[in-house]
Order: C-alpha cells, then sequence, then structure tokens
C-alpha cells in the first residue's frame, strides 16, 4: 500500500473509532452522571471494556488485518498484569486477552482526560500521584482481594525502547502472593507512536507469556530479581520479531 493511501486508510479508521468513542462517552456520562446512576464501579469497567474492545478493532482494521494474538492460560487467581509501555493504547491490550476485570495504574494525567478520566476513576483505576509506594501496594492488594486484576506498566511511562522495571509490581505481587502474566506488546509503537494521535498502519503482535508466581521470589530483594527476570522475559520476546507479514 503507497504511504500516502496508508495515511488516508489510517486517518479514516481513527476518525471512525473516534467518532463512536465519542457519541458513546457522551451517553455513558449521561447514563453514570447526570442520571445519578448508581452501582457505578462494575457497570463502567464493562463500559471501558467494551470501548476497548472498539479501540482493538479500529486497530486490527488498521493493521489490515495483520494483528496476531498469542494466549497462555491466566492463573486462577487474581494478578498483576505487566508490559512494555509503547503507545497511549497499551491499556486497552488486555480487552483482546477477554480480560475484564482488572484496573490500571496510573498517574495523574489520564484522570484528566474529559470523559475518560472521570470514567476511570469512578472504575476504581489507582492514581499513584501523590501516593508512596506503600500506599499503592496496599490498594493494590485490596483491588486483588475483590476480585480485580491490577495492570501495572513497569516503565512508568512510554518508551520507545523497552526501558528500566521498577519494582513496584513485583512487591506488590509478593506482598499479595500472586502471580505476575508478563505480556509482550508489538508494532503499536509504529501503528500509534507517542505524539502521534491518528493510526499508522502496521502489523501488531500481543503476547500474553507464561505467569510467574510471585513466591518463588519472596526473599530479601526478590522484588528486584523478579523484576529483571520478567523484563528479560518481555524483551526477548520483543527480539524475537515474528510478527505476522508487512502492512
Amino acid at each position: 500500500m503507497a504511504d500516502f493511501l496508508k495515511k488516508i486508510y489510517g486517518v479514516f479508521v481513527t476518525l471512525q473509532a473516534s467518532t463512536w468513542l465519542l457519541i458513546t462517552g457522551v451517553a455513558a456520562y449521561f447514563y453514570f452522571f447526570a442520571a445519578g446512576y448508581k452501582d457505578k464501579e462494575n457497570r463502567l469497567r464493562s463500559f471501558l471494556y467494551f470501548q476497548g474492545k472498539v479501540i482493538q478493532a479500529a486497530i486490527t482494521c488498521a493493521s489490515g488485518f495483520n494483528k496476531k494474538i498469542i494466549k497462555y492460560p491466566m492463573p486462577d487467581k487474581p494478578s498483576i498484569l505487566v508490559s512494555n509501555h509503547t503507545s497511549m493504547c497499551d491499556s486497552f491490550v488486555f480487552c483482546s486477552f477477554n480480560i475484564k476485570n482488572f484496573v490500571c495504574v496510573s498517574k495523574g494525567w489520564p484522570f484528566n482526560i474529559p470523559l475518560y478520566g472521570k470514567f476511570i476513576k469512578y472504575a476504581g483505576y489507582i492514581n499513584s500521584k501523590n501516593k508512596t509506594a506503600a500506599e499503592i501496594i496496599e490498594i493494590a492488594k485490596e483491588k486483588l482481594k475483590q476480585g480485580l486484576h491490577v495492570v501495572i506498566f513497569p516503565e512508568g511511562t512510554r518508551q520507545k525502547k523497552t526501558g528500566r522495571f521498577r519494582s513496584l509490581a513485583f512487591a506488590a505481587a509478593i506482598a499479595a502472593d500472586t502471580y505476575v502474566v508478563p505480556f509482550a506488546v508489538k508494532g503499536l509503537d509504529k501503528m500509534i507512536p507517542a505524539g502521534k494521535y491518528t493510526l499508522t498502519p502496521a502489523p501488531v503482535e500481543y503476547v500474553q507469556m507464561p505467569a510467574v508466581k510471585a513466591s518463588d521470589f519472596s526473599f530479601e530483594v526478590g522484588h528486584l530479581k523478579m523484576a529483571r527476570y520478567v523484563k528479560d522475559m518481555i524483551v526477548r520476546e520483543i527480539e524475537r520479531k515474528n510478527i505476522i507479514g508487512k502492512a
């Protein structure tokens, strides 16, 4: 596909998805807030999951249906989900694995996005701004007890190349005696890199890797060793470069 046609196609897909998200977002705002709907948290998570599926459908179209998903069985208990972080769409990757009951740990700015920020706040997402690591770990443990997976991007911010993994996600998993489930996201850095808001056609691949048991690292500085171990898993998968086809 010629570069010009790729750009036109990417803009078209982006506009279609954005229009849908805006219309349904405004409708949901009035439904959940203006009308005073009670029991918002569970329903809002379901709504965000639905919105995530729409975003993933747009990504599938923008990839030219060149999108691959590799799954492993999920653990039988709520877990910490971690991934490399290359685009603003990364938090919706988990919808492609039909994972519905999850909350993300984010710092500040996503909670200021019109409509979306209010949705994630009332859906129980964790705002790490002005919180200590110990406070975040305790909140994450409570979410896990409620039967929710907790998504944490160990790099903290979007990176073109996989950066240092902070240990908070792994300390939380050890404190809660649960699993860490690593995911590798390939191609979104080219489809929608930092600073861009329209989709550029590119192949995409999401890989869920085998869960890592936190109890295997329940020793002094175990969270640091676990962070390095999981990062190595993700980096090896990214470097395998077996994204199907070419855009």
